[in-house]
């Protein structure tokens, strides 16, 4: 086995230890029999809603991606732009440890369009990054709105002031250092990553109806959005099993936000049933791609 494949196994071995620890505390936190009937007693109504939501959300970030595209000379249909997404997200799932999906649309893109692979991994690397400053940006938001975070900060609530002003500013300056071929789409792709990051928060305000949660919203989008924002970096396994459930249920307790740990954990795993049915749709495209990806590897 070479190194590259060693390291890559090496990474998903980690992320299986971090998933079982975390799954192995919140069952130690809650009580199961309440988290089932929690999870049986969903109202079918709202969680539609919260799949929709979350679906707009990923068209969205399809677009945003295609806009990172077009600034490296990629103009991709906006169709087959939107089927790849689907395929990535399939992949990040399904596959996880595989090649990836972002690494499956550097390869078909290069391969396809031959475009630089720096440029397409730029590309991919930036549009994950915007997701997640705009995840932040709405997490300090949110505790500066309401809640229980701005209090538990104690003495250092100036803090989230802090990280509200500079998420932006700062993210600018590092694409005019450090991806100046991104500049002209700066606006534009913020501007969807907010829209895209705000439809997730719709989509947990449908789920927190359809699994009968009655207060507490604030608390629970803080806990949500702080848990995507550590479910975006290459600790945990696709769709941040583990650690998010683990976030939920920690943030949940008496002396931190002192919500329903039963309700949070049911919340978590019901945003990880959406994220995998939703990457399923992948399948539809996939064998599509895949035929584009020969053809490519013929010519």
């Amino acid at each position: 086995m070479d190194k590259q494949k060693r390291n890559k196994w090496l990474k998903l071995a980690a992320q299986l230890v971090i998933a079982v620890v975390a799954i192995y505390f919140v069952i130690g936190e809650i009580d199961l029999e309440e988290y089932k009937n929690r999870l049986l007693g969903v109202d079918i109504g709202w969680l539609v809603l919260a799949v929709l939501a979350f679906n707009l959300s990923k068209l969205i970030a399809a677009f945003r991606l295609n806009h990172f595209f077009q600034a490296i000379q990629l103009d991709l249909n906006a169709q087959f732009n939107l089927k790849l997404y689907y395929v990535g997200m399939l992949y990040n799932q399904v596959f996880p440890g595989g090649i990836g999906g972002d690494g499956y649309k550097v390869y078909l893109l290069n391969k396809r369009f031959k475009s630089p692979v720096k440029g397409l991994i730029a590309a991919t690397l930036l549009d994950r990054i915007s997701g997640v400053v705009a995840l932040g940006f709405l997490t300090f938001l949110m505790a500066l709105i309401g809640g229980e975070a701005y209090s538990l900060m104690q003495g250092y609530g100036f803090l989230i002031w802090v990280g509200l002003f500079v998420a932006y500013p700062c993210y600018y300056l590092l694409v005019y250092f450090l991806f100046p071929t991104f500049k002209k789409v700066n606006h534009i792709t913020n501007l969807q990553s907010l829209v895209s990051q705000i439809l997730q928060v719709l989509c947990a305000f449908f789920m927190l109806k359809s699994l009968s949660v009655a207060d507490g919203y604030l608390d629970y989008f803080t806990l949500f959005l702080t848990s995507s924002v550590a479910a975006a970096f290459p600790i945990s396994l696709p769709g941040g099993l583990g650690v998010r459930e683990g976030i939920m249920v920690l943030g949940a307790a008496p002396d931190l936000f002192n919500l329903d740990k039963n309700a949070a954990l049911a919340f978590a795993s019901l945003f990880f049933l959406i994220t995998l049915f939703s990457s399923l749709i992948g399948l539809i495209y996939l064998r599509q791609v895949k035929s584009i990806e020969a053809k490519s590897k013929g010519n």
